[in-house]
């Protein structure tokens, strides 16, 4: 079995892997905390039969489902080190006050009798080493607080090793529950982690052969999603997986890493580095579409072509903008200085990515469009967005990247 991928000793900041990235998780959590005798002293162990509290530590995209599914049944607290972020929970109407907690005050989870930590396992800046500092610190921040007897679930991706690396201690010394949660039903914590990281790393692979497909469709001038729809008629051994910008959230963008930082896995690395620049692979396709058309600077006194990308949550129905793929698309086309660029997703705000313009709703006609842009990318099917106004421009003005 490989080593863990050494990590490193601080937290990295989410905005310095993508700098068009908000500081969503923007405070660095508290610092290391040591069990003391006295600490082991003063909790009393959790008995059978005694009424759960669970705390979810870290209530980004999936701690706030967790508190969502649990809230129903049982007292659940929400705790973060983002006050910013437990502020916008703490006034979301949606969650019931009556069994909610949200906060940043670590004495807040003494109460607990589960906590399920979903923190984000981020890469470091270099894009190539796993970062485990927000885990290792959550674990601190549950340290004082964990009773014998309570369960301890890292919800989080890891390395294979890291469950029985970092929280076996802390669960021999205090008597805990400790376990991992693949979302499946496994023997051990190796085999959770693995499990998870298999999963994930076959779409990985899958969506990287995907866009390899859409790319030599697009030279025999044939609809890769029409040769999506008649693969998937296949009634057994094929996963429909479609071609895209690229991949996006906290997963499997990042799940590789943690394998191919014990080295090998050839195959799943040019996947994996492969999706990592697609998107600005797009973005040189539609510079060098502007340079062969000679529309670069030539319009109009020298106005540079003007470019609307639709959809940069990382995926449908979702405002955050972890490893986005629709955002680094437009972030690829800003930082080359040849083009005019906007977004327009209507669950993002434009204090998220405040560097780029973002489309306001009343421009959203086709005849603004027509009239505002030289070419639209459909990134991704957002919600709450009417593709079809895109249908009553000139076809060869919009680039999609999902079935229309």
């Amino acid at each position: 079995m490989q080593t863990p991928p050494t990590t490193s000793d601080g937290v990295e900041n989410a905005a310095e892997l993508n700098p068009l990235v908000g500081d969503y998780y923007d405070q660095t959590p508290p610092g290391e905390i040591v069990d003391s005798d006295d600490d082991l002293h003063n909790l009393e162990p959790i008995w059978p039969g005694q009424n759960p509290v669970v705390a979810v530590i870290g209530v980004g995209y999936v701690g706030e489902h967790l508190v969502r599914a649990f809230s129903g049944h049982c007292r659940v607290i929400g705790f973060d080190v983002s006050q910013s972020r437990v502020d916008k929970l703490n006034i979301d109407a949606t969650h019931p006050r009556d069994t909610c907690l949200f906060t940043s005050r670590a004495s807040d989870l003494a109460p607990a009798t589960h906590f399920l930590i979903a923190v984000p396992t981020l890469l470091r800046p270099d894009l190539q080493a796993v970062d485990s500092s927000a885990l290792r610190q959550a674990l601190a921040v549950i340290s004082p607080h964990a009773r014998p007897n309570a369960v301890v679930v890292i919800e989080s991706s890891v390395a294979v090793g890291t469950t029985r690396t970092l929280l076996g201690p802390l669960a021999g010394r205090r008597g805990l529950l400790a376990g991992m949660s693949p979302e499946r039903v496994d023997p051990r914590a190796q085999v959770a982690e693995m499990a998870k990281l298999y999963e994930n790393c076959q779409r990985m692979v899958g969506i990287a052969y995907a866009n390899e497909m859409a790319d030599a469709c697009r030279g025999l001038r044939v609809d890769p999603w029409e040769v999506c729809r008649a693969a998937a008629t296949k009634p057994f051994g094929y996963m429909p997986l479609a071609p895209g910008v690229g991949v996006g959230g906290h997963c499997i963008p990042v799940n590789p890493w943690y394998l191919l930082a014990g080295g090998g896995f050839p195959l799943l690395r040019s996947a994996t580095e492969a999706m990592r620049a697609r998107p600005g692979v797009l973005a040189g396709r539609i510079l060098e579409r502007f340079a062969e058309e000679g529309e670069e600077g030539e319009e109009e006194g020298g106005r540079r072509p003007r470019v609307l990308v639709v959809g940069i949550g990382f995926k449908p129905g979702q405002a955050h903008l972890a490893n986005s793929p629709g955002l680094e698309l437009a972030r690829s086309l800003v930082v080359s200085g040849r083009v005019e660029v906007a977004w327009a997703d209507p669950l993002v705000s434009q204090e998220a990515v405040p560097q780029i313009r973002r489309l306001d709703e009343g421009e959203w006609t086709a005849a603004a469009l027509r009239d505002g842009f030289d070419y639209i990318v459909a990134a991704m099917r957002q919600t709450g967005v009417d593709f079809s106004v895109l249908g009553n421009l000139p076809t060869n003005m919009v680039e999609w990247w999902f079935a229309q």
